[in-house]
């Protein structure tokens, strides 16, 4: 399930990226992935003092997104890597890696894309997700954040003018199964909209206790 995670970082957060951005040292993003034909972009080292500070700005400003603890139910979060987009670079089609190469190696169940930049500063550059048969484009605000399953396929687009600037990450899941995430998140939901005293016969309650149901037989049947 594809989330957005609105305004993950705040106002004073962006301001000390925004400060942070210009001591970056980029280098070709291939190195992380050197036989790849179709990764044209910049990206900071995990090394790089300047970026360490960006990813624990971005660690903590996830940790603490109330939408992020629902949908991802993170065990273990890998370290933000700064990414840069000028025109003619883009990352073809392609999926995350199941293993991200930390000590130890971590599954990665989940991608996570912070905008760092605001959309006008450039053109291009959409986050592509295939999903199906259909191609969703993805442009968000700065500050702003995209949550989607590392097993699907997806792509940025060219950038054509400007500069995209983003933070990649990914995490890895106390609950693997993306179908059970996905139950235990409608389940915190109609816990909240219990809770919030919702008025008898609310139709999203209603739908969300019909889903858990129908999917719970679903997974549970003997046939």
């Amino acid at each position: 399930m594809i989330r957005l995670l609105s305004q993950v970082l705040n106002a004073g957060e962006l301001q000390a990226v925004r400060e942070l951005l210009p001591q970056v040292g980029f280098g070709d993003g291939r190195i992380t992935n050197q036989s790849s034909q179709v990764k044209r972009n910049l990206q900071a080292s995990q090394e790089d003092p300047v970026n360490a500070r960006i990813a624990q700005l971005a660690r903590d400003a996830l940790a603490r997104h109330p939408d992020l603890r629902i949908h991802a139910m993170p065990r273990t979060m890998a370290r933000a890597t700064v990414v840069r987009y000028e025109p003619g670079m883009t990352y073809g089609w392609h999926v995350d890696e199941a293993l991200f190469p930390s000590t130890p190696p971590m599954r990665s169940d989940l991608s996570c894309t912070i905008f760092l930049n605001d959309p006008t500063e450039y053109d291009g550059g959409e986050l592509m997700i295939q999903l199906g048969a259909q191609e969703l484009a993805y442009k968000l605000n700065a500050g702003d954040a995209i949550l989607y399953p590392s097993t699907t396929i997806h792509q940025v687009a060219p950038v054509t003018r400007g500069v995209r600037i983003a933070a990649i990450t990914w995490l890895h899941s106390w609950i693997a199964d993306a179908s059970q995430r996905e139950l235990l998140s409608q389940l915190d939901e109609a816990r909240a909209i219990a809770v919030r005293g919702a008025a008898p016969g609310d139709p999203r309650l209603q739908v969300l206790l019909e889903s858990l149901k129908t999917n719970l037989f679903r997974m549970w049947a003997d046939t």
